[in-house]
């Protein structure tokens, strides 16, 4: 029994530790409070650096969900005169996945025949690559042309899309939540 309670527990701190969005609040102005704005609209984009489309289609359905919060609180998109201006920076980097040898994992590699001058350490190993994604999130007040709430969130990228979709919502709405 105590270990089905166990195995429950890693399991849970396990999934959580993996799905979660890290948010990072970088700067915000003193006085500032979204529903003092009425109107909204995102600056154009100017893609570099060759993303492709899988993540152009990802940083159009991000566009909808900022939209989606952002209306949800009373703003309006507005072409013409809005009165905040979302700043969306959107960058992939590709990183690598390392694991630490020992003799528990790596039995194999354990060749000790009794000399006295053996040693054995642990080492790092390359395991694989993974991507993993920032989005910086800046809302400018157009009318003095100055950030008022500054945020990052990072995300490990799906390579399923619907998943990748489904941490999008999540992470927007993290992001959301933060915004006084």
């Amino acid at each position: 029994m105590m270990y089905k309670l166990l195995f429950f527990v890693y399991v849970v701190v396990f999934l959580t530790a993996c799905t979660s969005v890290n948010i990072q609040v970088v700067d915000r102005k003193e006085d500032f409070r979204l529903e003092a704005y009425k109107s909204f609209n995102f600056y154009q984009s100017e893609a570099s650096g060759g993303i492709g489309e899988s993540y152009e289609g990802n940083i159009a359905f991000l566009q909808e969900e900022i939209a989606k919060q952002m209306a949800f609180r009373g703003l309006l998109r507005e072409d013409d005169n809005p009165e905040i201006l979302v700043n969306l920076g959107v960058w992939v980097e590709e990183r690598v996945q390392t694991r630490e040898t020992g003799l528990i994992t790596d039995p194999g590699s354990f060749n000790y025949i009794g000399q006295r001058r053996y040693t054995w350490k642990s080492e790092t190993v390359e395991v694989g690559t993974y991507q993993k994604g920032t989005v910086t999130l800046h809302l400018v007040d157009a009318s003095k042309n100055s950030a008022v709430w500054i945020a990052t969130a990072e995300e490990v990228i799906l390579q399923n899309p619907n998943r990748m979709r489904d941490r999008i919502v999540r992470g927007v709405e993290k992001l959301f939540d933060q915004i006084p």
